[in-house]
């Protein structure tokens, strides 16, 4: 929580404009009354919060009495910006080209910022709650060492930990048990209506630091009593809306529990919480149903803490490293992260919380970042380029006494007026690619629902003014009044190569951006078209619940594959790609008892799950039921035959963590994780259970054998809904948040392109200007058209081929990090950076041809008689 600092003076910017622009009887007092608020808000609202507002009220103060033209305004400075302003309208209506020019250019850039900032937010926001003890919410996580794959990280802990560290350390006021694993979903119904629900078990303060915004209902007491919470779709549903669900009586049929629930809430969901779920139920109450598993031999519980004021995290968590060797003889670490951080931080090594999605977040920043700058690079360039036309305006004022400085201040007002004009355009262009860009990232950004987008917009908008206006106006106002007076222009070579080191940043920046697009193209083509080990392809999946789990599945299925549209089916725990079991539990003859555990993965199902899922074999055969001793065999991949160091494994015996049976197959290795993680030891095993069926069916006629699985699903199951997917569409969700950034990328590399070239326009427009008369005098001489643009292209061909030399290394070290995030990956081939090398060369081509080709057709008599 964000300490109160009574002793926090305001921000200077704010002051700074009442002082600029008010007069001082007025000051006086609006200092005094913002100064006294401000203190107000820091008592009441924090620091931050404090001076935001205080921001806030200075501008609207200025722009209150300015639009309104109030006495209380600073006559002089006010009347000296009306006339800046009207200049700058009288340049923009003679210049219409360079002033659309600009426009567009910085409305692009800011409209790119704009949408970037937004996403950015949202992905800050998530897990971020204000509920009255989240600022102390940790959650705990283990670290389990296997010889085969090192340290791994799990959210998934013992069910009686939560409980056992409240009362064992002073340091933790309350420990939170949620269970949420995807497995326990169930059915909801109510007279007759039934719908899939996911359930999260929560223990005692879960409303203290988990978000849960009630519509219908109390939180005190609402998950006592066989009570449930229900989310405001479920409710809408079932009850037409919140207000008529409360008291109602639901049944609930899950995998392991059936029961009538009272609603006793209506929750509406958020988008920040990164748990899913449908429906609240009490932790207790899954105790109650399953006394059996509140022991120390099992799992599957998160464990949530909220630990006292002023505990030190990292003596915390060298004091519970070893916790679990108490109660247990594993070896297992614990380790605790603040659930704010999840989201960002998910990703773990060596034990270890490091950058996960915070990497995108930092990269699109970076992004915002420099297409803005290139935006204001484009304003400095086409300033500086229609120098020549303003020489004699700024010769004027100089003879009649101008200062510099004001000149400066005229220049600024101009950079900063454009950049508010270029900032009506943008918030349009994000209103209208609002909705496609929530298509392509998955969010639901609204720039409406965005209350504090306002003061930040405005900040971007006069740093961005700034910025853009700091070289012209430093460049302009610095002329001789002499030599402006006779339209001449200064031309050092300082400015002159200043200009063209913006342009080569422009061009490497673009170049960056596109060397990074064409990688994760390649990245995500190998990953699409890469051989899985497996056939995905016309795969069906649909949970298996109700009768199908309890003793039906076997006739159900005999009845599918009876259908003429399927190949074979099975049914396994778990999902594919990645949702397999695993365990470290396993032995096999010959085994050294004292090497470390190898964690091994496995799919448990029915016998036929390898020929459903159509790995190739490469020894033995398949789990099959015409063979007794089958239900406790297993079948190898060729990864675990190397771990167990069988050169022929069939015929051995192998301890699958519940029985010893027979190696009876081997199958070639296939990617049952993806491709971010390494294929590792895996086996079959035969199981009973079972949560998904997976149906092969064939491409022919498919939706009337959906149909048909549907049907024989209603006449076997009644009372659950059949809901399918394929399991390519599932594969193609592990790796959505890549085809997302790939996609993005594409779109920010055009805009930088787009911008750069009009960059590129205006130094082009610049030189050929100062380059007027020789370009006359070569025509006169004989030189023809072409020659001309050859000339005046070479110097520009350089600064390109320049961006591109400083672009491919910074380009392939990038990637490279990225890549490393790929278990298998593509090679970082030439050709990607000399193609990404070659599309910048050739756009830089086409833009600098349409400006000197019309150069270099120059009226020759106008051109020499223009001194």
């Amino acid at each position: 929580m964000e300490k109160k600092n009574h002793k926090s003076t305001p921000p200077r910017i704010g002051k700074w404009l009442l002082e600029s622009f008010c007069s001082y009887d007025f000051l006086s007092t609006a200092l005094w009354d913002l100064e006294e608020l401000y203190h107000l808000n820091v008592q009441t609202k924090g620091v931050r919060k404090a001076k935001l507002l205080y921001l806030k009220e200075s501008l609207s103060i200025v722009l209150h009495l300015f639009f309104k033209g109030k006495s209380q305004y600073s006559i002089n400075k006010i009347a000296m910006l009306k006339h800046n302003i009207l200049i700058s309208f009288r340049s923009f209506k003679r210049y219409r080209s360079t002033f659309l020019i600009n426009l567009f250019g910085l409305a692009t850039g800011l409209a790119s910022a704009l949408m970037i900032y937004l996403w950015v937010n949202d992905e800050l926001q998530m897990g971020q709650f204000e509920e009255k003890d989240s600022d102390r919410h940790f959650q705990v996580f283990v670290n389990k060492n296997f010889s085969s794959s090192g340290v791994v990280t799990r959210e998934y802990s013992l069910m009686p930990l939560a409980k056992a560290m409240e009362e064992e350390l002073p340091e933790v006021e309350k420990g939170i048990p949620v269970i949420a694993e995807p497995y326990y979903k169930g059915v909801l119904s109510y007279e007759g209506n039934d719908l899939w629900a996911v359930p999260i078990f929560a223990g005692d303060g879960y409303f203290d630091v988990f978000r849960c915004n009630f519509l219908s209902g109390n939180k005190s007491g609402a998950l006592d009593n066989n009570q449930i919470v229900i989310s405001s779709n479920l409710a809408n549903s079932l009850f037409n809306g919140p207000e008529n669900a409360i008291g109602k009586t639901v049944q609930f049929n899950g995998e392991y529990y059936k029961g009538p629930y009272l609603v006793s809430g209506v929750f509406e969901p958020s988008k920040d919480d990164l748990i899913p779920h449908d429906i609240l139920l009490s932790f207790n109450q899954f105790l109650s149903w399953r006394p059996e598993n509140n022991n120390w031999n099992n799992g599957g519980t998160q464990v949530h803490l909220v630990l006292k004021d002023g505990v030190d995290i990292d003596q915390f968590n060298s004091k519970i490293h070893g916790f679990l060797g108490k109660f247990t003889n594993s070896n297992d670490k614990l380790f605790t992260q603040k659930y704010s951080d999840k989201y960002l931080y998910g990703k773990y090594e060596n034990g270890v919380p490091v950058a996960g999605r915070i990497t995108y977040v930092q990269i699109f920043s970076l992004i915002a970042v420099f297409i803005l700058i290139i935006a204001c690079i484009n304003y400095m360039n086409l300033s500086t380029a229609q120098a020549s036309r303003r020489v004699k305006e700024i010769g004027v004022k100089k003879a009649i006494g101008a200062q510099r400085k004001a000149l400066i201040y005229q220049y600024f007002s101009e950079s900063i007026f454009i950049t508010f004009l270029s900032l009506l355009l943008a918030v349009g262009m994000v209103v209208l690619l609002l909705p496609s860009f929530n298509t392509i990232t998955g969010k639901s950004l609204a720039i409406g629902q965005a209350s504090q987008l306002v003061l930040p917009a405005m900040i971007l908008t006069i740093l961005t003014g700034f910025i853009a206006g700091i070289y012209p106006g430093l460049y302009l106002s610095g002329f001789k009044p002499v030599l402006a007076l006779k339209g001449k222009l200064q031309t050092k070579s300082g400015g002159l190569w200043l200009r063209k080191g913006l342009v080569v940043f422009q061009f490497a920046t673009s170049v960056v951006l596109v060397i990074s697009t064409v990688v994760i193209y390649q990245q995500m083509n190998f990953i699409r078209a890469s051989n899985l080990g497996y056939d995905q392809e016309q795969l069906l999946s649909f949970n298996r619940d109700g009768k199908l789990y309890e003793g039906d599945a076997e006739a159900f299925m005999a009845e599918v594959r009876n259908l003429t549209g399927v190949v074979s089916m099975s049914y396994l725990w778990g999902e594919l790609p990645g949702q397999v079991s695993g365990g470290s539990g396993m032995q096999w003859e010959g085994m050294d008892r004292e090497a470390p555990r190898v964690d091994f993965s496995f799919i448990e199902g029915g016998y036929e799950m390898a020929e459903v899922l159509g790995v190739e074999f490469k020894e033995g055969r398949s789990l099959s039921k015409e063979f007794a001793t089958d239900e406790v065999a297993v079948v190898l991949n060729e990864s675990a035959a190397e771990i167990i160091g069988y050169d022929a494994p069939v015929g051995r015996r192998f301890y699958n963590g519940h029985d010893v049976g027979e190696i009876v197959g081997l199958v070639k290795d296939f990617h049952f994780e993806g491709f971010q993680k390494e294929i590792g030891p895996f086996f079959f095993m035969y199981s009973e259970d079972g949560d998904r069926f997976m149906a092969k069916i064939r491409p022919e006629n498919q939706m009337e054998t959906i149909r048909a699985i549907e049907k024989l699903h209603e006449s076997f199951n009644p009372g659950y809904p059949f809901e399918f997917e394929f399991v390519d569409d599932s594969y193609q969700q592990v790796y959505l948040e890549e085809k997302r950034i790939s996609t993005l990328s594409k779109y920010f590399s055009g805009i930088a392109i787009t911008i750069s070239c009009l960059g590129l326009l205006a130094l082009t427009a610049f030189s050929t200007q100062r380059r007027f008369k020789e370009i006359a005098i070569r025509k006169v001489l004989g030189s023809s058209s072409t020659g001309i643009m050859r000339l005046l292209s070479k110097e520009f061909t350089v600064l390109v081929l320049l961006a591109i030399l400083i672009a491919i290394p910074i380009g392939f070290y990038l990637m490279k990090i990225w890549l490393d995030s790929f278990a298998y990956r593509i090679s970082l081939e030439p050709t990607y950076f000399v193609l990404s090398g070659l599309v910048m060369l050739l756009i830089a081509w086409l833009t600098i041809m349409s400006q000197t080709a019309k150069s270099a057709n120059i009226n020759v008599t106008e051109s020499l008689r223009s001194e």
